[in-house]
């Protein structure tokens, strides 16, 4: 189960709602998997505690500021379909938080085999 993290100033008049279930579907297709295998959380970034460089954002800048995702799950998927979900994510978080392509960050991160526990089990 691929897990999405997505860390950024809380955007003035945008759903998080749509954007945790539009970044699910969106991995979800990319993956060829239910959309209720894949779990997203939103982590606000309160303005004024994120710097990029020497500029440090505020509740003004939430349309600028870089969106900070990574997503995680177990080992075993090829390249290529890391690069969709990857591309996938990326797109339905800028759409959803009006943000330019180039402002969103995306990183992809395998869990090795034996160190997860999901389903009562160590996976």
């Amino acid at each position: 189960m691929p897990t999405i993290r997505i860390q950024a100033i809380a955007p003035i008049g945008r759903s998080i709602d749509t954007l945790l279930t539009d970044c699910t579907a969106a991995a979800a297709k990319a993956l060829g998997i239910p959309q209720d295998w894949c779990w997203a959380l939103f982590q606000p970034v309160p303005p004024g505690s994120y710097a990029e460089g020497g500029q440090v954002w505020g509740e003004a800048d939430a349309s600028r500021a870089t969106a900070l995702i990574s997503i995680t799950a177990l080992e075993g998927r090829t390249a290529a379909l890391k690069a969709a979900v990857l591309a996938a994510t990326a797109h339905a978080a800028a759409a959803c938080l009006d943000l330019p392509l180039a402002q969103v960050f995306v990183e992809y991160r395998d869990i090795p085999q034996g160190q997860a526990f999901s389903g009562g089990e160590v996976v």
